[in-house]
Parts: structure tokens; sequence; C-alpha cells
């Protein structure tokens, strides 16, 4: 069996070959076709004649295969044996299937994103997909009952324990006190952070989202389960450590060998945040809580996003001044769209508190259906383009040095700093 890396040096190489194939496309002046220079110098697509519609018909289907990745590229990097082995896992074959409902099925390309062109060459119609396919397929294995070690749901969760501590690190930095798998009346919790009269409370659930089934009545009692286990079970556990600064009791946080880490006395805090991180997006159900979430009617909804969310929110949140007071301002925002938002990608709400706040903020404030736009969370795809700040993030350097107009103008308008890790990778000479 393949081991996690060699599929991910996999991803990266056929990422680095398409880049290179897609700049070489974009460099290819088609010996100054007179049909696509008088489409340069401006004439409209309507206006050609048939003859012409033809044959930029031609260009551009032999375009599809110019851009195509040849197998002989991928064998000379990581050998003939070992690419066959990854692409008979990757690679979708034409097979048809008289049963598949679209809405249903799992999509067959969704886990086999490449596609064999000629017999000799692939290329992928949307390359992102491939990254995800690989995680999917990671997981099957992992999840395996002959896998020796840890169950991969016991990995997950601590990972994505780690992974939040980190991002939550990354944001607060030096000015927050942080405690992690600390203790409180002899129940293990996950995360809290003090900064200055607010506190955070974070429980982090790892729980795998499992696809609906066809049967309306067993893929909602498989939905609420999945969601009962993940944000409904964080929320109790982040509810409980709420509770006790709404005592308004001094109470003390141990460790696990049970010495005590911090007395709290809730009087010292204004405001007490809950946040539940999940491993994977949950959809209109995470955006909106009052489907499933079980609270008291005097209860606030906690803020519950997916942990790669997170992490996009606030490294872009931190590009800007004041961006630890923004991100309180948000939550105690955010949690007055719960019961009347219509919602897929918690994204879209953070765009929109970013880079149209005043609006946000009145949205939130009115007692009306809050409708988001799928195509708000664009920005954060404009902002990837020319390097976002991830940790250890896919051909940064080939980011940085792209000469993008639009992205440039978003960055000026909206008076973003420097992402902190790109500022570290250029000032170590990168």
């Amino acid at each position: 069996m393949l081991v996690s890396s060699s599929n991910i040096d996999f991803f990266k190489l056929i990422s680095n070959l398409e880049i290179e194939r897609g700049r070489d496309y974009l460099a290819n002046d088609f010996n100054n076709d007179p049909t696509l220079m008088s489409l340069k110098h401006g004439k409209k697509l309507k206006d050609l004649t048939l003859d012409e519609k033809v044959h930029l018909a031609d260009i551009g289907e032999k375009a599809v295969y110019d851009m195509a990745i040849p197998m002989t590229d991928i064998y000379q990097v990581i050998g003939e044996e070992k690419a066959k082995k990854l692409l008979a896992y990757f690679t979708l074959l034409r097979k048809e299937n008289p049963e598949y409902l679209y809405y249903t099925d799992p999509c067959s390309y969704l886990k086999a994103p490449i596609i064999i062109m000629d017999g000799l060459s692939i290329v992928m119609v949307f390359s992102k997909q491939l990254i995800n396919a690989i995680y999917e397929f990671l997981y099957e294995v992992c999840n395996e009952s002959t896998v020796p070690g840890k169950k991969v749901s016991e990995r997950r969760d601590q990972y994505l324990e780690d992974k939040t501590a980190e991002i939550f690190g990354d944001f607060f930095g030096s000015k927050a006190c942080f405690f992690s798998s600390y203790y409180l009346n002899g129940n293990e919790k996950d995360l809290i952070i003090l900064y200055g009269r607010n506190a955070f409370v974070v429980e982090c659930k790892a729980h795998k989202y499992r696809t609906p089934l066809r049967n309306q009545d067993k893929a909602y009692d498989r939905i609420r389960d999945d969601f009962k286990k993940s944000i409904g079970k964080g929320y109790q556990q982040a509810k409980e450590v709420e509770d006790y600064f709404l005592d308004e009791k001094s109470f003390d946080l141990f460790d696990e060998r049970k010495k005590k880490l911090i007395t709290i006395n809730p009087l010292d805090y204004d405001d007490v945040f809950t946040i539940v991180v999940t491993q994977e997006r949950f959809g209109q159900i995470q955006c909106d809580l009052s489907y499933l979430l079980d609270i008291a009617d005097d209860c606030n909804f906690p803020w519950s996003v997916g942990v790669h969310d997170l992490e996009t929110f606030l490294i872009t949140l931190k590009r800007k001044k004041k961006y630890i007071e923004e991100f309180t301002e948000f939550l105690l925002a955010r949690e007055k769209l719960q019961a009347r938002v219509m919602c897929y990608d918690e994204l879209e709400l953070c765009a929109y508190f970013l880079f149209d706040k005043q609006q946000f903020l009145k949205n939130c404030d009115q007692n009306k259906m809050f409708f988001s736009s799928p195509d708000a969370n664009r920005c954060f795809d404009l902002l990837y383009e020319v390097g976002f700040g991830f940790k250890d993030e896919v051909n940064l350097a080939e980011k940085l040095k792209r000469r993008h107009f639009e992205a440039a103008s978003f960055i000026k308008f909206h008076q973003l700093k420097p992402a902190e890790r790109v500022t570290e990778f250029l000032r170590n000479g990168n």
C-alpha cells in the first residue's frame, strides 16, 4: 500500500506539471493565427464566418490536448511502477452506469479526478479535487480494521485539537493565555483562551460526515446523528465551561496530573465566546445551528466552523489592523444570524464581514432572513493566487512572483497587510 507521503508528492508533482503546461500554453502565439488575431483586435465572436468558427473550435480542442500532461513526464520523476499504481487509484474510466442517480450516489469523478486523454496523456478538469480524492482514499485505507496503531478517528481528533490550537496561537500570539487539554471538574476539555476581558471556550470535533442515504427518513436520521456527535456534543462540552463563567464563582483548571493550572475569576471577564471547530464542513446546518442544535431559549448560540475555514478567516483577518477586536465584533454579530441565514459556506459570511463590514453588521441587526451569495468567498481564491500565508503553502515562491492586477487592487483597496508567513518567507530570502 502506498503511504500518504507518496500520495501528497504525487499531488504536488501533478500540480507543478499542470502549471508548467499552462504557462507554456499561455505563451503560445499560435503563429499569429488570423482568426485569433482578429478577435484580439476587437472583432466580435458573432461576426466570425462559419469557417472561422469551426477553425476556432479546432484550436480549442487542440488546446485541451496541448494542456494534457504526458504520462512519460510523470514516469521520469517518480518511476513508472509507482506512477501507474497511483494513476490506477485516481483515474476515471469511461463506464456507463444506468442506475446512477447524481443527487444521491457518490460521484465517481470526485474519487478519481484524473482523465486519460489519448492513452498517453492525462488531464484534470478541476485540479483541486485531486487532493480531496487523496484525502478520502487515505481515510478509507486508514479506517480498515487491519491497520495497526490507533484508530484513524483518534488520530483525527488529536490532529484537529493540535491544528486548532496552532491556528489560534498564530492569531492571538503571546497576548493571550492558552490552556489545552485541561481538566475542569474531572472532565477533559480541549482549549480555553483568555485575552483581556474576553474568554474563548473552544471544543474540537473530528467526527466524519457521512453521505446521506436515499431514503428521506433514514437520510435525516443520519444527518442528525452526525450533527449530534460533532457540533452538538462539542457545544454541550463548551457549555459546561461557559456555565462556570456565568456562575460568577472562581474555579480552577487542572492538567492531566491534577496539577492546578490557573484559578479563573469570572468577574474578570465581560464576554465568553463558545466555538465548536469541526474537521469537516456540515453546510447549511452548520451555518444555521437552529436547525438541529438542542439549545435553551435563553442561551446564546456558539459559533461552529470547519477548521480550514477558521484558518482561512483568521489569517485574512490578521492582515487588518485591529484584528482581535474585530474578531470579537464578528462573533457578537454572527450569533444574531442564527435561525435566519441561508448559507452553505461559512467563508461567505466571513468575506462579508471582512470586506463589507458595515453592510454585514446592518444585516445582522435586521430581523429578517439573510441570503448569502455563493460567490462572496471568491476573494479568498484571489488572495490564494498571490500567496495566502498557509503553513507549508504549495508553490508559494511561484505565487509571489505573479503579477495579478485584480488581486493587487483588492489588497490595496482593503488595506491588507502582508500575511505573516509570507513576510517571514521573504525575510528568509526565499
